[in-house]
């Protein structure tokens, strides 16, 4: 057992190396996961160019964060990661999508294949959020284009039928369904609303021009009913 120190000393050094860069991988993460989030807060606000920089260096923190963890593939697929990728496929698709371009490839991006399906997903909250945010503003033909894009999104996210192992895609399948259907609901009330106005609208008119044509009819035969012999 001459031997032991030796090796526990090496199996520690290995280990604090791990945990260093897992401190370093968790930081890089969370700063990935603000820019992104900070990105998706400026498309909503319509402020297009500080969303790129913010997708820029997200970007290139997840290039970095791949390195890092690359040598250690309990870290490299580990959750924190994982949800880092997520995160900036949601902000770069939501940014193409709001500036009319085609989502943007995985490969290009960097991320794994796993982690932009769920991106995917998550883009889906905020399609429904621009979609209620066009009913808002009086523009339901925008809202319709978003929801078709929500549905478009599921019809093609429920083709995977993994187990969790490979893929854990099934409670936000789920998820996109719930908020699809709830959508649809709002928007459908929202058109009723909009028929209801019109039409209330419409009939207001009406009524108007039936009280303007008696307030003519009245005034005309008072004229006709005026006696010459009173005016003189």
């Amino acid at each position: 057992m001459k031997n032991l120190d030796s090796i526990v000393d090496r199996i520690g050094k290995s280990i604090d190396d791990k945990d260093k860069v897992r401190e370093k991988a968790l930081r890089s993460s969370r700063d990935i996961i603000i820019s992104c989030r900070k990105a998706i807060q400026h498309i909503h606000q319509d402020h297009m160019k500080d969303a790129d920089n913010h997708i820029k260096q997200a970007s290139k923190r997840l290039v970095k964060l791949y390195d890092i963890t690359q040598d250690h593939p309990d870290l490299y697929h580990a959750g924190f990661v994982e949800n880092a990728a997520q995160e900036l496929v949601e902000a770069h698709c939501l940014y193409n999508v709001m500036q009319g371009k085609d989502l943007p490839d995985p490969d290009k991006i960097q991320t794994t294949y796993s982690s932009y399906l769920m991106g995917l997903c998550d883009l889906v909250g905020e399609l429904r959020r621009t979609a209620l945010d066009s009913i808002r503003t009086g523009k339901p033909k925008k809202a319709d284009e978003y929801l078709d894009m929500m549905e478009n999104i599921y019809a093609v996210i429920i083709r995977f039928d993994y187990p969790s192992g490979l893929i854990p895609i099934k409670k936000k399948q789920d998820m996109v369904r719930g908020m699809i259907e709830k959508t649809r609901g709002e928007l459908a009330i929202a058109s009723c609303e909009r028929r209801i106005e019109y039409r209330t609208d419409e009939f207001r008119g009406m009524l108007d021009r039936i009280s303007e044509g008696k307030k003519k009819t009245k005034s005309k035969k008072k004229d006709s009913d005026l006696d010459i012999d009173d005016i003189w």
